[in-house]
């Protein structure tokens, strides 16, 4: 091999070169927190935000776990958190109202 060809491999810029572990988990925290966030928004769909959020925070942790530092891994984790808590909040109002609505309804039938 001549070494005046010899391309290096190392990357001195400080940019990484998407190798690093638990890049993918914060990823994927990241936008399973936006999706359960956007589905507040669709009443009855907040139990698929809740379902979304949690396997983000799941994410989040993996990928804290695998030694990922960076503020994807944080934000991902910050919006799924937002997206459980939410999600959970309008599920509980859309239950409650559709119970009230069942209540009175039984009440005018009186």
């Amino acid at each position: 091999m001549d070494e005046n060809n010899y391309v290096s491999n190392v990357n001195t810029s400080g940019a990484s070169n998407g190798n690093e572990p638990g890049k993918g988990a914060a990823v994927a925290s990241l936008v399973l927190g936006v999706v359960s966030i956007v589905t507040w928004f669709f009443g009855m769909g907040a139990l698929i935000g809740l379902i979304t959020g949690v396997i983000g925070l799941i994410c989040a942790s993996n990928a804290k776990k695998a030694g990922f530092v960076g503020g994807m891994r944080t934000a991902g984790f910050v919006c799924s958190l937002i997206g459980v808590i939410g999600s959970a909040l309008v599920f509980v109002a859309c239950v409650a109202c559709v119970g009230v609505l069942g209540t009175a309804g039984a009440l005018m039938d009186y």
